[in-house]
């Protein structure tokens, strides 16, 4: 007996392992699914046509080569003049992202043609775009490097990050069966002719630094477009040209890594240095806040140089001048703080303490009379406020006939103290559904004139607003809350 029951609760045990195992099954295959329906991207996916559209583009010829100059001219314009709204329009025009996904693809689907053909028109397009910004900044008559042209010549990891991303945006919208929004998006984020032009504002003054940043600004941006374009277009197998043997695939995938890091190289060093400039900057201008600005001293400007392999901190100071002692201590301050290699070099101008206390002075009173005159303004807005409510007031006054008539009925009868409409609920006991008007009258006037008063409040009331069951009551004592109710003569 105690075998069998030791046998019965063994396939128990068994029973239950077996059903916690299915669920569990279950449940991982439900959140699979879910997470596919969630992320996949093969649904909607319209292969042939995407691939027939970025061939179609990657051509250029006739108007993409208009597109591609009139591009060109507007980015330089919007870097020249710094205006960031001109150089979105350049963006959205340019045709230079189709030969670089036309790379991507070639090289997922190892289709030779292709990739030829992207590279030949790919070249040319830069050449034409580098020829025509370098024309423009060569015969403009600012030519100078605006904050728009210096923020493309110093990439970074950043910038490697916008263009792989825009560049998987760009794919799978190109690849859906539905064309969405986001291809201008795209072409604003990846940001493709901007550097082009900078690169030519580089070759037009011979600024070989500006040059080469953008130029390489913009082969990041190239290279990881296409990146996102090669590995999107593997992720959703497109459909080779060629049969490539697995020797030839591995050569392949190396080389697409090898590219890549070293194409990474450069900008991790640049942005390591970006940051490293970053925490300097935080330093020092903690450093002159806590220990240089003084109410009898303050700094104007200040700025890092080197001389030789002397890092220098020019500090400019008007008011109490800094001696030798100061300048010493403020050294061994400067010291502790990162990077702890600079030399305080304080650059006193001509400006007395007495002058310096003066223009304080008058920096205060001029702030005062500003206040001063905002609140002024203040108030006087505040007024036109008030009078505008009380304007608003007096037209709902005028506009509802219940409240037109109590200012009515007050200015009638010089007598009364208050008038105004019973509050709901606090008279249905004695009025049921009747409307009801409180009223008060000053305390020396007799009871007879009391009652006359308020016959003839209702039935002006009744006559001017209609209303046959309007009633009236006298309130005795408002702050006990006692009321009389009229006499219900008809």
């Amino acid at each position: 007996m105690s075998s069998f029951n030791a046998a019965h609760a063994v396939s128990g045990v068994a029973h239950e392992s077996v059903c916690i195992t299915d669920l569990s099954m279950s449940l991982v295959s439900t959140t699979k699914r879910s997470l596919i329906r969630l992320f996949g991207l093969w649904k909607g996916t319209d292969v042939n046509a995407t691939i027939a559209d970025i061939k179609g583009g990657v051509r250029l010829r006739g108007a993409n080569v208009w597109m591609l100059i009139c591009s060109a001219i507007l980015a330089s314009i919007g870097l020249d003049v710094n205006s960031a709204a001109v150089i979105i329009g350049a963006m959205l025009i340019s045709p230079l992202m189709s030969p670089i996904l036309g790379v991507g693809l070639s090289v997922a689907i190892f289709d030779r043609a292709l990739l030829r053909n992207s590279l030949k028109n790919l070249l040319f397009s830069v050449i034409l775009g580098l020829l025509t910004s370098a024309l423009y900044f060569w015969v403009s008559p600012f030519s100078q490097l605006t904050p728009e042209l210096s923020a493309r010549t110093m990439p970074t990891l950043l910038d490697v990050g916008v263009a792989f991303f825009g560049g998987v945006a760009g794919i799978i919208a190109g690849s859906r069966q539905s064309k969405t929004t986001a291809i201008p998006g795209v072409a604003i984020a990846t940001a493709l002719m901007p550097p082009l032009c900078t690169a030519g504002f580089g070759i037009a003054n011979l600024n070989s630094s500006v040059f080469l940043g953008a130029f390489y600004l913009l082969f990041i941006n190239a290279v990881f477009i296409a990146l996102a374009t090669y590995l999107v277009a593997l992720f959703l197998q497109f459909p080779r040209v060629e049969t490539p043997s697995g020797q030839t695939a591995a050569q392949v995938k190396r080389f697409v890594v090898g590219f890549v890091v070293l194409t990474l190289v450069p900008c991790s060093f640049i942005f390591a240095k970006v940051i490293q400039d970053v925490r300097i900057r935080k330093s020092v201008e903690r450093f002159i806040n806590t220990e240089c600005r003084t109410d009898e001293r303050q700094v104007l400007e200040w700025a890092l140089d080197e001389n030789g392999s002397e890092k220098l901190l020019k500090v400019y100071i008007v008011g109490r001048k800094v001696d030798e002692g100061e300048q010493q201590r403020l050294q061994q301050i400067l010291s502790t703080y990162p990077p702890g290699n600079l030399t305080f070099r304080p650059i006193q101008l001509d400006v007395s303490p007495d002058e310096f206390k003066q223009l304080n002075r008058d920096i205060k009173a001029n702030l005062a009379e500003s206040l001063k005159l905002l609140q002024a303004r203040v108030d006087d807005q505040e007024a036109t406020i008030a009078a505008l409510k009380g304007n608003l007031d007096s037209m709902g006054e005028i506009s509802d006939p219940r409240m037109r008539f109590l200012s009515d009925t007050k200015k009638l009868f010089p007598d009364l103290v208050h008038i105004d409409w019973g509050r709901p609920g606090a008279d249905n006991k004695t009025q049921g559904s009747r409307t009801t008007l409180e009223v008060s009258f000053r305390p020396e006037l007799g009871a007879p004139a009391k009652a006359e008063a308020i016959n003839r409040i209702r039935e002006r009331g009744r006559v001017v607003l209609g209303d046959r069951t309007l009633s009236v009551i006298e309130i005795t004592s408002a702050s006990e809350g006692e009321t009389q109710t009229e006499n219900p003569k008809k």
